[in-house]
């Protein structure tokens, strides 16, 4: 519980244990088969589907706790609402191995991202934040499949924005973490320097001495 308030305060992850580098949702979402403190897929379940959109700021503890009914109604869909998840992630690490790389996006997941957008009903609404209110594009739909919406429409944003060309994997030979380089510089090679920078410099500290 320490050190994982140590990396939350450190902004290496949040309270939940989701990896909060990446600089955005879907680039932290790209990260979320990874959660500090659990051993394997770190997005397995609806839970933790509805853990991490609370702990990135896109859902209420009181809308979270109306979505645990379909793990009783329909358990079923739940499931495939996560498999469909983890699979769109892992389509866009793809792509972002692609942009890192500098190649152009994949057309393929492009269409169908935007297929399964069009799918989405969506409505405004005025919703109360920490220094005022502000407006918010909600899905309309009822079921677990529109946990998805908002994780879909950020990598959408990401795919049309300048930070593309930004997206870089962490340089650590142990450490497959994105995030957006946005140093001034261009410089950064780290996910985060207070974990694998800092592994990296006494690395190469211990290496001189040794010299």
């Amino acid at each position: 519980m320490a050190k994982l308030n140590a990396l939350a305060k450190a902004g290496v992850v949040n309270a939940e244990g989701f990896y909060t580098v990446g600089g955005r949702t879907a680039v932290d979402f790209a990260n979320s088969s990874r959660r500090f403190g659990k051993e394997g897929e770190g997005l397995e379940k609806l839970e933790e589907l509805l853990s991490f959109l609370k702990s990135m700021g896109h859902l209420h503890e009181e809308e979270a706790s109306s979505y645990h009914m379909y793990l009783f109604q329909n358990p079923d869909r739940c499931v495939e609402t996560m498999n469909l998840l983890r699979e769109m992630r892992a389509r866009f690490i793809a792509s972002l191995d692609q942009a890192a790389s500098g190649w152009p996006m994949d057309p393929s997941f492009v269409s169908d991202l935007n297929d399964h957008l069009e799918g989405f009903r969506t409505y405004l609404k005025i919703v109360p934040v920490d220094d005022g209110v502000e407006l918010k594009t909600e899905a309309a739909e009822q079921g677990p499949e529109q946990l998805l919406y908002p994780i879909l429409k950020d990598i959408a944003e990401f795919l049309v924005s300048d930070q593309v060309t930004k997206i870089r994997q962490c340089a650590s030979d142990n450490c497959d973490l994105y995030f957006v380089n946005s140093s001034r510089n261009g410089r950064r090679r780290w996910c985060s320097m207070s974990t694998c920078g800092n592994r990296a410099k006494v690395n190469a500290y211990l290496k001189r001495q040794d010299a």
